[in-house]
Formats: structure tokens, C-alpha cells, sequence
């Protein structure tokens, strides 16, 4: 069989018969990743506890990015992709889970950026497969940028999960140093790896047993009543997935807060997996004591001792607090990975601490560009506050001050703002208060603010491709996009739009806008014919008359599935199929559009074989020779013999056309056979019995018999 590949000329806006064959294509190419420049950077839908899907997001494709002289040290620049997100607190934690954590990206790496070109903080880097950044002292209210890039070679997918909070003073690892908490706020924690310079901190017979990458906490209860938390591990994915194991206990303080002597145990939890000598079970025998942890209402444990033994859950009971008592909580790793962790409290009773507050007035109206004052109301029943530290959020002047107050605070946008507040008391008690409040547009009559936009058409018919990439110029920079009415976002690109009519909004920080309306077309779909369903039988053959018109150029046209299917000599191609088929035509036009057409041929299937039952062998030219006839849907015969009435066999013949074979005989033949003679002896005339074994092209195969009778 031959088959060939031929290359074709280019046509346009015409319609040809098909005039190639090809044996086998593939198409390479890769998806346009749209996020691996920072002014396209995908923005995140919030940081409160925000987390992708496994794998939704990827690098692979990206390309080079601009390299900061500020930058990370083990930073390539070369297949960042960007992220942006407004924190609506001034600490935040950013994840990545690649390679074996929910994707596959290797050596993840975190950027953050104050600004496309303002480089803030980047992550250690911490495994193979996982990375995380916990940045302090953000600007609410202002878009910041993440950059996610891999090792070189490491490109892959990846999960991204964020959160913001209000931060606490560095981990301590000694319950003298222990960090002091004043109210209830959920915070982060990066990393755990330091067990103090007290070595003996933790008594006999507790369910931990020793430190080795701990914090501690203390607190005084201001409100009696109920206490719970949970401490979720950083590398926590969910409870299929094993994470790190975090223990913990809670001790009160009966010599107050600053006197850990004399601590009393009042919950213990230290369960996790099961298994000796290092060994660790798998993960079904003991999966109710992996992942978050803590205090819960409800739960009648006191303590859990380390494995999971029946009835564990990985909590303790929740603590009844009492006022004026003082407690102390250690947070043990005893994974050792030097990952941290997240708390969230919960309950009824409250922590001792400064109560910060603030009013904000405005002597028109809370308009960009005028004065907004801030007032400080902040209060504390027990020791003094000594510091004040202020954080006006996004476009403020000033952005941050640190003093009793009041401020008079100039914002140079509009929109959405948030404010905070953050105490710290004479002990060391640090407490955060978040205003939100909106800001007026302040656009004037003479803003010079201007559209323009790239629109994208379809590269194919029906397939959303277009885009458009907005462009703000003059008025009052930065800008923020929107496009038939929906949310504003930094990113001027819009991406995977179908045809028809949008209207593209840009806004400025003053509040002034501009509309520009525009049209995304796409091109005349590709017309593809295959022809009509046809039917044959078994060893025929048939032409395939494919067709197309097609607007652009076109760089390809082929018939799938190849096998069957020859030119042998002639433009239109032969296909002989051995069972019925459909057959696609596929057209590729020079913008790598496709479309296809199909047709099916149908085989029918007669397994036929036809042998005359009474031949002469006198030499005359005429029925001279004994052979079996059949349609072109015969591959050859396997073995043809002849038995005399004795059951003797007279005569085998092998189709020459067996692979390897050296038979003699070729059927439909009427000159090979059985000649009538047996050992070069003319047989007496009688009766005689055939049988053949039969293979079609399809390579099935029957066997047939009949009677003959020999003439003289």
C-alpha cells in the first residue's frame, strides 16, 4: 500500500476537491498565557481566606520578566505570572501548592509588589512543591501585585490561596516572652522552627512532651464565657491530604498573666498518625486526627494523646474562661517543617485588652481632594496605651501617622476606603479597629480623560477568541477598566469575548469617566463537504470527494482515520475499507481554524466463495483445471485440497499470496488448480470431495466444502 504525503498550494475564497493525503499531522502550539506581564495580572476575587482551585492556575509558557535590582536573590525572572489583590487588612498570607500539593509547579517562588515596578518582599522558598509569604504592614485598600514563578524547567500548575488579617507581634518560644493578646482578631503565622531558650518548659506526663518548633500566647479574660479556636496548618488542603501536625496545650496562669510558674494544664492535644518506629500508617486508619486542630463546644476529650487512638478527632473540649484569670496556649509543630499556621477564636468570653476607636467627620462631604478628619476615641480600663498607629488606606495624605491625633487626611481617589487604628498598650497588648467609609468623585468639568482600545476579531468563526485591550490617557492616572457595565478592575485586557457590541468604561482616581463602544467581528466560517454516505461491498473501492470554501488561505486538508485510504496515481483519494467507517474530512486555514465534514462508508460483508462441481482436464484451454472463485474480498485461500471417495488426499494447494509462502496455487485462476492427476497419474473419473479454508481482507476466516465430479 502507498502512501503518500503531498504538500499544497495556498487557495482563497474558492472551492477545490481534496488533493492530499496525509499519513499522520500534529498540530503544536501553546495557549497565550494572558497574566505573565504585571499590567495583565489576574486580579483575585478577595483576599479574605481566598484559595483556587487545585491546578487552576499555571506558568507554563510564560515569558521573561523585567528583573528588579531590588529582586530576590534566587529569583531568574523567567516565568513569572502576576496577581493582583486589595487587602482589606494590613497583613496578609499568600500560598502556592505545586508539584505533589495540588498541581505540578516545582520551586515555587512568591513576589510582591507595591506596584508593577516597585518591588516590596519575596518568600524564602521553602520545598519542593510549596511556598508561602506572610508581608506585615500593608496599605489597605491598595491593589498590591503577586508574582508566582517556578525553577527553571519546574513550570506546572498550581493552587494560589490568600488571606489577610490583623497581625501579631513575632512568634515567642519561651511562656515568659509569650506574645499577649487583647482581643479575639485571627492572625498568621509563617513559620515555626525555634523552641526558646527555656528547655524545660514543657512538665512530665504532658501529652506533647517537648518542643520542637514552638510559639506561645497568654491572655487576660475580660468577659467570662465559653473559648474555642482552630489552628489549621499552613500546608493544610484538605482531609484527604496529609498536612503537618500541630499540637498544642492550654495552661491558666494563677500568678498572673506575667508569671508562668506554678502553670496548671487544663487541655492537652497532641493526636496525629499512627505508627511506630518512624513508620507512619496510611492515611484512612487515622485521617480524623490530620489537619486543623483545637478547642470545640460539644467535644468531651480533655486530652489526646499522640497517635489517633479510637474516638480521637484531633480536638479538645472548648475552655470555660473566667474573669481576671490569665491562660497561656503553646503551639507545638511536631512536624518540623519550619511552616506556621492560622487561628481563628471563637465563643462567648472575651480578652482583656485596649478598646481602639475613631470617628471620621468632613466639613463639606467625604469628597477626594478635601479634608477628612480623624478623631481618636480609643480607651483602655486597664494599663495605658503608649502608642497609636494609623493607617489611612489607599491614595491618603498622610498614609500612615503615629500620635494620639487628630489627622486631617487628604485621599487623592474616590471610591471605597478603609482605615485602621492600631493600640498598643503599657504590657505589650496590641489591638487593630478597621473603618470602612466611602469618598466621593471629585471630577472636574475640565478632565482631560481619553479612551482608546485594541479590538481583537475572532481568529475562527464561533469561537470566543477577541479581545480587547483598553488604554487610559491624560485625566488623572491609575486607571480602572470596565467593560459593558460590569466591576472595575486594573487589567486593561479582556480576554475570550464573543462577537458583538460592548461598551468599554475607563475611570480615573478622580472619579471621571469615559465610554468608547466597539464591535468584535469574526471571520466566515469554513465550508466543508465530505460528500454523501455511500455503500459497498467488502474489497471495493471508492473515491472521496471532499470540498470546502474557505475565506483565508488554507495551510492543510486531511482525511482521518489514513489506514485504507491510497492515491495510486490519481488526485482523488481511493478508499477500500475493510468494515464500515466514517471518514472526517478536516480543512486548517492559515490562522489554524478548523472544520470537518464526515461520511461514512458502509461495507457489506458477503462472504462468498463459488467452485464448479464437475470439470474435464483433456488439455483443451477448457475447464481444464479445478480452482474456487470469489469477489475481491478475498485476501487469498489458506489451503485448497481434494479426497477421493476413500477420503485420500489427491491434491493441497497453498494461495501463493500467503505471506512467505511457496504455493502453487493462484485463485480465480482457470488456468492452476488441481489438474485431475495424482502423483503425475491422470485420476479415473468419479467423485471427489474439496474443502478450503478462506481468508478475507478483513482478515476473517471460513471454511467451505463440496462435491466435484472428474470427467473424461
Amino acid at each position: 500500500m502507498n502512501f503518500k504525503n503531498r504538500y499544497i498550494s495556498r487557495f482563497k475564497g474558492k472551492t477545490f476537491i481534496l488533493v492530499i493525503i496525509l499519513s499522520s499531522i500534529t498540530f503544536l502550539g501553546s495557549a497565550q498565557v494572558l497574566n505573565d506581564d504585571c499590567r495583565f495580572a489576574t486580579a483575585l476575587p478577595s483576599s479574605d481566606n481566598y484559595c483556587s482551585a487545585d491546578g487552576q492556575f499555571s506558568n507554563l509558557g510564560a515569558n521573561v520578566d523585567q528583573e528588579f535590582t531590588n529582586g530576590c536573590v534566587a529569583l531568574q525572572w523567567e516565568n513569572g505570572v502576576w496577581f493582583s489583590f486589595v487587602p482589606r487588612e494590613p497583613a496578609v498570607l499568600i500560598r502556592v501548592f505545586g508539584s505533589g500539593q495540588g498541581g505540578t509547579l516545582r520551586n515555587p517562588k512568591i513576589v510582591l509588589f507595591e506596584s508593577c515596578l516597585e518591588y516590596l518582599q519575596c518568600s524564602p522558598g521553602k520545598e519542593l512543591g510549596l511556598d508561602e509569604l506572610v508581608v506585615s504592614d500593608l496599605s489597605i485598600g491598595q491593589t498590591y501585585f503577586i508574582m508566582v514563578e517556578s525553577s527553571i524547567g519546574g513550570e506546572g500548575t498550581f493552587k494560589l490561596c490568600i488571606d489577610d488579617f490583623i497581625p501579631t507581634p513575632s512568634p515567642e518560644s519561651d511562656c515568659d516572652e509569650a506574645v499577649i493578646l487583647c482581643d479575639k482578631s485571627p492572625f498568621k503565622v509563617a513559620s515555626l522552627t525555634s523552641i526558646g531558650n527555656d528547655r524545660n518548659e514543657i512538665e512530665p506526663n504532658n501529652c506533647i512532651a517537648e518542643e520542637f518548633a514552638s510559639s506561645w500566647y497568654k491572655w487576660t479574660c475580660d468577659e467570662p464565657g465559653s473559648l474555642t479556636f482552630t489552628l489549621t496548618p499552613n500546608n493544610h488542603r484538605g482531609p484527604n491530604f496529609i498536612s503537618d501536625d500541630i499540637d498544642f496545650a492550654v495552661y491558666e496562669l494563677p500568678n498572673g498573666i506575667d508569671n508562668c510558674n506554678g502553670k496548671v494544664l487544663l487541655r492537652c492535644m497532641a493526636s496525629g498518625a499512627n505508627g511506630t518506629g518512624g513508620a507512619t500508617d496510611p492515611l484512612p486508619t487515622w485521617i480524623s486526627c490530620n489537619g486543623p486542630t483545637g478547642l470545640m463546644i460539644g467535644d468531651p476529650d480533655i486530652t489526646e494523646a499522640p497517635g489517633c487512638q479510637p474516638g480521637n478527632n484531633n480536638f479538645v473540649s472548648a475552655l470555660n474562661m473566667e474573669t481576671g484569670k490569665s491562660y497561656v496556649l503553646i503551639i507545638n509543630n511536631f512536624s518540623r517543617s519550619g511552616l506556621g499556621f492560622a487561628i481563628e477564636f471563637g465563643g462567648t468570653g472575651t480578652f482583656l485588652g485596649p478598646k481602639p476607636d475613631f470617628e471620621i467627620n468632613a466639613n463639606n462631604a467625604f469628597e477626594c481632594d478635601k479634608t477628612i478628619q480623624f478623631t481618636n476615641t480609643s480607651v483602655s480600663e486597664t494599663d495605658p496605651i503608649v502608642s497609636y498607629n494609623w493607617n489611612f488606606g489607599d491614595r491618603s495624605v498622610p498614609n500612615r501617622a503615629q500620635g494620639f491625633g487628630p489627622y486631617d487626611v487628604l485621599y487623592e481617589s474616590f471610591g471605597n476606603k478603609i482605615a485602621a487604628l492600631t493600640v498598643e498598650s503599657s504590657r505589650g497588648c496590641t489591638v487593630t479597629k478597621i473603618v470602612d467609609f466611602f469618598v466621593d468623585p471629585c471630577c472636574k468639568d475640565t478632565s482631560t480623560l481619553a479612551l482608546n482600545a485594541q479590538v481583537v476579531d475572532l481568529r475562527c468563526f464561533n469561537i470566543p477568541e477577541g479581545q480587547i485591550l483598553a488604554s487610559g490617557e491624560r485625566g488623572s492616572p491609575e486607571y480602572m477598566y470596565s467593560l459593558n457595565g460590569g466591576p472595575f478592575q486594573p487589567n486593561p485586557l479582556f480576554p475570550n469575548l464573543d462577537i458583538g457590541n460592548y461598551t468599554l468604561t475607563v475611570q480615573d482616581i478622580k472619579g471621571c469617566t469615559q465610554f468608547l463602544d466597539t464591535i468584535i467581528n469574526e471571520p466566515p466560517p469554513i465550508i466543508v463537504d465530505a460528500g454523501i454516505d455511500q455503500e459497498i461491498e467488502l474489497g471495493e473501492t471508492i473515491n472521496l470527494n471532499g470540498s470546502f470554501e474557505s475565506f483565508n488561505e488554507v495551510d492543510s486538508l486531511f482525511w482521518t482515520p489514513s489506514a485504507d485510504i491510497e492515491i495510486n496515481g490519481i488526485e482523488d483519494p481511493i478508499a477500500f475499507p475493510k468494515s464500515t467507517t466514517t471518514y472526517t474530512f478536516t480543512v486548517t486555514d492559515e490562522n489554524g481554524c478548523t472544520e470537518d465534514a464526515m461520511v461514512t462508508i458502509r461495507v457489506i460483508k458477503n462472504y462468498e466463495l463459488h467452485a464448479p462441481n464437475i470439470f474435464r482436464p483433456n488439455e483443451d484451454l477448457n475447464n481444464d483445471f479445478f480452482n474456487v472463485w470469489g469477489n475481491r474480498g478475498i485476501k487469498y485461500v489458506e489451503l485448497l485440497e481434494v479426497y477421493d471417495r476413500w477420503g485420500n488426499l489427491v491434491y493441497q494447494g497453498k494461495d501463493i499470496r500467503i505471506p512467505n509462502g511457496n504455493g502453487e496455487l493462484i485463485i480465480n485462476d482457470t488456468n492452476n488448480g488441481w489438474d485431475g492427476n495424482f502423483n503425475g497419474k491422470p485420476m479415473n473419473p468419479g467423485i471427489f470431495a474439496w474443502r478450503a479454508l478462506v481468508r478475507f481482507i478483513d482478515d476473517y476466516t471460513m471454511n467451505y466444502a463440496g462435491d466435484l465430479t472428474l470427467v473424461r
